[in-house]
């Protein structure tokens, strides 16, 4: 059988019925070849990267690099989920479950979280939750500069808070929250999480 790669998290026991190796454990696996610098061991046991594996090798060629990554991974592995279309298991300790929750739930929580890290004016922790190409343009103080000067950001951020109320549209890979007309904030599936790409 063909080893799934671990950061995908796909390792629900749907494909056989004992995996050949648990989450954590390749989470741990990864951590460790990355501290270690055996970025091609580490690259094997991801799903592939959109650049391929030179960017990869390029990206975590620098130490500091690699060490932040491997304790950050550390630290999900603690919080594992597993994804499928129709299911979702979430490490609660030792043991898995299944997480009850409607597709809509998700994305709701990612947009109120970035909407509540804003409104506190926690600006590193709401970057965190852009997508990658607003998280490459801005930078937690460009980002508290633009919402500060823009004379609409008060509204947008009203209407945001409101389409929470509103109905989801979850497709592959994105979610809509309708906010009239064409507009709608937009969250984008990246890395197993929505981050927030547009709110209007």
């Amino acid at each position: 059988m063909t080893r799934l790669a671990p950061l995908s998290l796909l390792l629900l026991g749907t494909a056989c019925a004992t995996p050949s190796r648990e989450p954590a454990s390749v989470a741990e696996a990864y951590a460790k070849a990355l501290e270690e610098n055996r970025l091609s061991e580490a690259y094997r046991l991801t799903t592939g990267t959109p650049e391929g594996e030179g960017a990869f090798l390029d990206e975590y060629s620098d130490e500091a690099a690699r060490k932040e990554r491997a304790a950050a991974v550390r630290t999900g592995a603690g919080v594992l989920e597993a994804r499928a279309p129709s299911v979702t298991l979430a490490r609660q300790g030792e043991d898995w479950r299944v997480v009850e929750s409607r597709p809509a739930d998700v994305p709701r929580a990612a947009l109120k979280k970035f909407l509540d890290e804003v409104e506190s004016k926690d600006w590193k922790g709401a970057w965190g939750l852009l997508a990658s190409p607003l998280r490459a343009r801005y930078t937690p103080e460009r980002l508290k500069e633009d919402f500060e000067r823009e004379p609409l950001a008060k509204e947008r951020l009203r209407r945001a808070r409101l389409a929470l109320n509103t109905h989801v549209r979850v497709a592959a890979g994105e979610a809509l929250f309708p906010l009239g007309g064409e507009r709608a904030v937009r969250l984008v599936l990246e890395d197993g999480e929505y981050r927030v790409a547009a709110i209007e």
